[in-house]
């Protein structure tokens, strides 16, 4: 019986500390973070690299939802925002890469519910892209 009991507060220990383990763990990742949106006319994918405050490339890939399009590349620019906070980043361009990809980066300066403002100027038209994303500390 009492084997039974050692056992039992054994196996009862190591529960604890698993979950302790785990409990302790950091909340943050550097994973790449990707969210995709879009209207009638454009996709648009987000790319944050380092979902964590300081400095973080972003990415962002606009796909026509109807052929190619022609013409001069679509002017794209991104600002971040923490509204809860009252911050935002400055609007930054973002830098052509070919085949509708585009890159650049923010600085952010706290952790929070961020909402990553794209906006995209196709010289006819300006559509706007909201995209919420987690940063951690």
């Amino acid at each position: 019986m009492a084997s039974f009991l050692y056992a039992g507060a054994a196996a009862l220990l190591a529960v604890c500390l698993v979950l302790a383990g785990v409990a302790f763990l950091p909340s943050w990742t550097d994973e790449a973070v990707s969210l995709t949106g879009g209207n009638a006319t454009d996709e648009v994918t987000l790319t944050v690299q380092r979902p964590r405050t300081g400095a973080t490339d972003v990415s962002i890939r606009l796909t026509p939802r109807r052929g190619e399009r022609n013409g001069r590349p679509s002017t794209v620019t991104l600002q971040a925002v923490l509204p809860t906070a009252g911050h935002a980043t400055p609007a930054a361009t973002a830098h052509p890469q070919g085949s509708g990809a585009y890159s650049t980066a923010v600085h952010l300066m706290m952790p929070g519910r961020w909402t990553f403002h794209v906006s995209v100027d196709h010289g006819t038209r300006n559509d706007q892209f909201d995209f919420p994303v987690v940063i951690s500390g």
